[in-house]
């Protein structure tokens, strides 16, 4: 699919049927448009791993060098090597850690995960983690995200939905990108559902028909107001408009409301103001037992019912930065991967773990359901792509504290891509990578992968074509 720089907005793609489409998605009828967006619906998940995820502490380990191990495991058959769960604590005095093998991730997934290898551009938190969105502006400055969003999300109200801080979260630098598909930042996952609705809830609250009537009386009146004239055609007030008066309108028909409420019934009475939990919650509590307080657990739990449920396709994601404090420990680093600066593996161990558990649960969850809840579609896991993004590497240590790194790897999980692979190796003398040739996938110790290698290689897996992508047939199960 070749995706152009169309400078539209919002509204435009309402004017062009956008809105209506959405309606009868919501409503539950069909059209040409609607058929087409669920024939090329894809989705994208962003583990967006703060602070530096190294992959020679997980799926890159050695037995010697710089940063040996002593008990690395590997799965048999596998192309991976893993660190088991180490006894790791907070200065001696908090565990630290869930407990959860790395090598149990590759028994269950590896045969649809893949690493490649990779030196970044810049060791600054902020600047690298946008890098690892954009490609470092590969595609024009379009965050993987964006693309994903503009290419598979026109059925969805909210393609691109963010559930991650920092550098992840800035929107790319293509000022061609419709608000569309720009991100949406969601600061409490457990609320967000409240926020998709406007006026469910409230006491004594006018009915839908008179809050119809009002709505359409406050824009005739806006129309012809002073400020609307002044302020025709600018972009933040169309996109602002655009959301008050279609997408929120989207959301309320589509029930959002009840379909994204997470909170727990026993200990919130939510009845009481007219809300239902979503049909889904029991599903998702037993996958993320701790979302009421991880919120690394329940952003993962609403990115999976945003997907399920038509609101996005594009959903990135980020771990708690702060410990998780129980009488048994935290399973997570303050924070995150960034705890590395104090003590190295007891943060890469601990926030390997970490993530790698909630993933398990959320490629289980998209492994059994079907897309749209319509099993000749298939299942979601069969369109899905979960990239492990992440700043950059961390000095080759195998004891102590560690630096920001540029030489470092990356992992993509999918079954659009050519699984149980390493692409690159490790230098077993210095513990860095090194590249690999795209087209045909053989080691190259003399070169290294940057940033639009991997953005490539992703926007490749999903179909997504650009004019300055690097063909990276190796690594796609169809180039």
């Amino acid at each position: 699919m070749k995706i152009k720089n169309h400078p539209f907005d919002r509204r435009q793609i309402f004017k062009a049927g956008g809105a209506a489409a959405m309606g009868a998605a919501f409503a539950g009828s069909s059209s040409p448009l609607q058929a087409q967006a669920a024939a090329d619906k894809k989705y994208i998940f962003n583990i967006c791993a703060f602070g530096g995820a190294n992959i020679i502490d997980s799926f890159l380990a050695q037995p010697t060098g710089p940063a040996a191990y002593n008990n690395i495991v590997q799965p048999n058959g596998s192309a991976f090597k893993t660190v088991p769960p180490l006894a790791n604590s907070i200065q001696g005095a908090i565990d630290l850690g869930n407990g959860y093998d790395q090598a149990v991730f590759v028994q269950k997934h590896g045969a649809d995960m893949m690493v490649m290898t990779c030196e970044v551009s810049s060791v600054n938190h902020i600047i690298a983690a946008k890098r690892s969105m954009t490609g470092d502006n590969i595609n024009g400055g379009r965050t993987i995200a964006e693309a994903v969003a503009l290419a598979f999300g026109k059925s969805c109200p909210l393609p691109n939905l963010m559930l991650a801080g920092g550098g992840y979260a800035l929107h790319g630098d293509d000022d061609t990108v419709p608000d569309l598909a720009r991100a949406q930042a969601v600061n409490d996952p457990l609320m967000f559902a409240f926020a998709t609705h406007g006026f469910k809830g409230m006491t004594n609250a006018m009915s839908s028909g008179d809050m119809a009537a009002a709505r359409k009386l406050r824009n005739q009146l806006e129309s012809v107001s002073r400020f609307q004239a002044q302020f025709a055609g600018s972009r933040i007030l169309d996109s602002y408009q655009v959301n008050r008066e279609r997408i929120v309108e989207a959301l309320e028909k589509g029930d959002m409301v009840t379909k994204l409420m997470m909170l727990d019934p026993a200990t919130n009475n939510l009845a009481q103001f007219g809300f239902n939990i979503s049909a889904d919650i029991n599903l998702v509590r037993a996958k993320f037992p701790n979302m009421a307080t991880d919120p690394f657990e329940a952003r993962l739990a609403l990115g999976f019912l945003a997907a399920k449920n038509g609101l996005s396709n594009a959903i990135s994601v980020g771990p708690s930065n702060s410990p998780l404090i129980t009488a048994a420990g935290t399973p997570n680093a303050p924070i995150a991967f960034d705890w590395s600066h104090v003590d190295h593996r007891g943060a890469q161990n601990s926030m390997w773990s970490y993530i790698l558990k909630g993933m398990d649960a959320l490629i289980d969850l998209l492994k059994a359901t079907d897309v749209d809840g319509d099993p000749a579609k298939g299942k979601m896991w069969d369109r899905s792509l979960i990239y492990i993004a992440t700043e950059f590497g961390r000095d080759k240590v195998a004891s102590g504290g560690s630096g920001h790194h540029l030489n470092n790897g990356v992992v993509v999980i999918s079954p659009m891509v050519k699984g149980n692979s390493v692409f690159g190796g490790v230098d077993a003398a210095t513990g860095l990578t090194y590249g690999f040739d795209p087209a045909t996938g053989a080691p190259m110790p003399n070169t290294v992968m940057k940033e639009k290698h991997h953005y490539s290689a992703i926007a490749q897996a999903m179909g997504i074509n650009f004019d300055n992508r690097v063909n990276m047939a190796a690594v796609v199960k169809k180039a």
